[in-house]
């Protein structure tokens, strides 16, 4: 079944090597022959591994370290500068084409257990997806547990942002990203979603930046220069089905829709320039297929780990904007 698919890669299927308990690959790389290049391994539950390579062997020895169960390998040379490049684009393929691949990065789908798991059952988070009632979050409470030292250390940011004339329309949209977009919001909190208080990205322009995993969700701020505001949410394609369907998302609502490519966010991500708080606010309320964007991103995301970003986390403004 997966053997037109490897060909497709460009690694010829039959051309692989069955590695069935070798801890080396030394002899298929004599020295005439490249080991600069992009690799697939196959293990032995029928799960797959795009990765690359400035040394083959040395990489196949630091897998075999971690990891028994690879049975097949296969390789094809490229060039040094081109490893970034072709590496993204053969796991978009091999994805699009229905190979199971257990990379973490520039898939849409995260296989196998989870850290969320631990917290959220995937069943619980199938549930979730599908229909995007609230999860319970078993009486946990950051802000009534978390250290004062961890609070205060933004304090001045939020009791800032509290001041601006912004700050309604700020607490109204983020409680309702949170609660409409984000699994267990509370059993979560800082460790797979992170909310920054005035971030010094951007010359200090943001209000809060929504992060999950590396990288940012939702971001609101007004640009320094022009004093006008923005408003960008990064999503998966969900909120469209055809492309006129697109077109009215984006007249009704945004400035414009244009694709990303965060390591972390898949194939399928678009960043979503909203015409104002307002509008994405409305969106949220009135478009189903938009809060099902939301929900797989965050999942998506949340699948991959926690954040990065929990020592920027901002309990007050976390807390305030959920309170009640």
């Amino acid at each position: 079944m997966s053997l037109p698919i490897i060909d497709s890669l460009g690694f010829q299927a039959e051309a692989g090597h069955d590695v069935t308990g070798r801890v080396s690959i030394a002899d298929r790389f004599p020295a005439s022959k490249s080991r600069c290049g992009i690799y697939l391994l196959q293990f032995s539950d029928g799960t797959f591994y795009i990765g690359q390579a400035v040394d083959a062997v040395r990489r196949f020895a630091q897998h075999r370290k971690n990891y028994d169960t690879i049975v097949r390998h296969w390789f094809q040379s490229v060039a040094k500068g081109q490893l970034d490049q072709v590496e993204q684009r053969l796991i978009r393929q091999a994805e699009a084409a229905g190979l199971l691949l257990t990379n973490k990065t520039f898939v849409t789908n995260v296989v196998g257990d989870t850290d969320l798991d631990l917290l959220v059952s995937p069943a619980e988070q199938a549930v979730w997806l599908a229909d995007g009632h609230p999860l319970d979050n078993e009486g946990v409470d950051l802000s009534q547990s978390v250290e004062e030292k961890f609070k205060v250390k933004y304090r001045q940011n939020f009791r800032q942002l509290q001041r601006l004339p912004a700050y309604t329309r700020v607490q109204v949209l983020l409680r309702a990203y949170i609660t409409l977009g984000i699994p267990a919001y509370k059993k979560t909190e800082q460790a797979f979603w992170a909310l920054s208080c005035l971030p010094s990205t951007s010359g200090g322009s943001r209000y809060f930046t929504l992060n999950m995993n590396g990288m940012e969700v939702l971001a609101a701020g007004s640009e320094k220069a022009t004093n006008q505001g923005f408003v960008f949410a990064i999503v998966t394609g969900s909120f469209y089905s055809t492309p006129a369907e697109k077109a009215r998302f984006l007249r009704a609502y945004a400035y414009n829709i244009e694709s990303t490519t965060y390591q972390a966010a898949g194939t399928d991500q678009y960043r979503i320039n909203f015409k104002g708080m307002s509008f994405l606010l409305t969106a949220l309320q009135q478009e189903p297929a938009f809060r099902l964007s939301v929900r797989e991103m965050s999942l998506r995301l949340m699948r991959r780990g926690g954040t990065i970003y929990s020592p920027y986390h901002c309990f007050d403004l976390a807390e305030d904007v959920l309170r009640g």
